[in-house]
């Protein structure tokens, strides 16, 4: 859409003005904080290089060869299995380095990706590092960065934690983040709200038993990497598109080298993969072999909402089918569009035939605060706790 018809149609929809002041915002923000001293302990991290390390050429070849497999078998599968089309135009262009290493076969291309997936020049979906690249090449805008958005999250998180040990929110940086330092710790935007999530999602894990944990559509393993800081028993299991399975695979591995972890097409994946492997890693169409209630949370940020509305039905026919819990992070009431002029599913139709039972209902804080540090009442993403009835 060209620049003028994207300013039309704010126009129409009656957001233009709204629009201009989030976009001028930073800027005279960040240039009254220039001027002020606010002493804190955040520091901007953005790297100036790529990193290239052939010592995770063997772990990158056991992902390429999981990958090109899920690649070669994705064309057959059902359509409900599928990106939607918002999601396939976001790969096909934005991930199109990627696609190049596969169709050239190119493992150091691939690994090259991996490794360097958080300092992308493209938006990946998963992260936010194009904005903290952005605002760390101006001076307004990254003292905004530093003294607004960091250190906002880091105060609510230190108020909803009533705790200031950051040293648990501490992050690694495989795959060449973008992100800030709180004294030696790493952090990204997404840390605080995940550390929270994670440390309430324990709350409802076994203690006495292994936990059977799935993240359907988790990114690169933000959230799953804080839960598995807090639970010492369990199987993490994340079903996920290709493009993003592979970086995934890639983080957790790196972040829990002593786990062991299996990629799809190692060998039949089966109840017992779930019993012999720390970390698993499955294309979608793989979640039909989970057994009925076998699974004690199922976990899932942002992603059903981005799905056409027959493949949100069907992964939430085996969510139900199979969890006895399941934490959802979602829309409230914004619909997403899709060329076929369907619109997604939002929160109020997850559990519409009432198979679970809702613990808590609650806005989730990160995304209602942090573009700004200031409450924005338009944002409608909510979070969901349920529990099989």
């Amino acid at each position: 859409m060209s620049f003028i018809k994207k300013i039309r149609k704010s126009l129409i929809e009656k957001r233009f003005f709204k629009t201009l002041f989030n976009k001028l915002y930073p800027y005279y923000k960040g240039f009254l904080l220039v001027f002020l001293f606010q002493k804190n302990k955040i520091q901007i991290f953005s790297p100036k290089k790529s990193v290239i390390e052939k010592k995770d050429i063997p772990l990158a070849e056991r992902i390429f060869k999981s990958f090109k497999l899920m690649k070669s078998e994705q064309e057959s599968k059902s359509s409900l299995y599928k990106a939607s089309s918002m999601w396939q135009n976001h790969i096909d262009k934005d991930f199109s380095f990627l696609k190049e290493s596969y169709e050239k076969d190119d493992l150091e291309k691939f690994l090259f990706f991996l490794q360097n997936f958080g300092n992308w020049n493209r938006y990946l979906g998963i992260e936010e590092q194009i904005l903290i690249k952005k605002y760390s090449n101006n001076i307004f805008l990254k003292r905004f960065l530093k003294d607004q958005i960091f250190q906002g999250q880091y105060k609510l998180w230190k108020y909803i934690n009533q705790d200031d040990d950051y040293s648990n929110l501490n992050f690694p940086r495989y795959g060449n983040q973008n992100g800030a330092f709180i004294g030696d710790s790493f952090v990204v935007i997404g840390s605080f709200f995940n550390h929270i999530y994670a440390k309430m999602i324990a709350n409802f894990l076994n203690k006495d038993k292994k936990n059977l944990i799935i993240d359907l559509g988790g990114g690169y393993g933000k959230l799953g990497y804080y839960i598995l800081k807090n639970t010492k028993n369990s199987t993490f299991i994340d079903f996920d598109i290709p493009e993003t399975l592979v970086l995934a695979s890639y983080y957790l591995s790196k972040c829990y080298p002593n786990k062991k972890n299996f990629f799809y097409g190692e060998e039949n994946f089966n109840a017992n993969t779930l019993l012999n492997y720390d970390l698993v890693f499955l294309p979608p169409w793989e979640i039909e072999k989970i057994e009925n209630n076998s699974i004690q949370l199922t976990i899932n940020k942002n992603s059903l909402g981005e799905m056409e509305p027959d493949t949100a039905k069907n992964y939430l026919n085996h969510i139900h089918r199979i969890s006895k819990y399941f934490f959802s992070l979602n829309h409230e009431s914004f619909r997403n569009k899709f060329d076929n002029g369907k619109k997604s599913l939002i929160n109020r139709e997850y559990n519409e035939h009432g198979v679970f039972k809702q613990l808590f209902r609650y806005p989730d804080l990160g995304h209602l605060t942090y573009e700004n540090n200031k409450i924005n009442l338009e944002n409608d993403i909510f979070f969901y706790l349920y529990e099989k009835n």
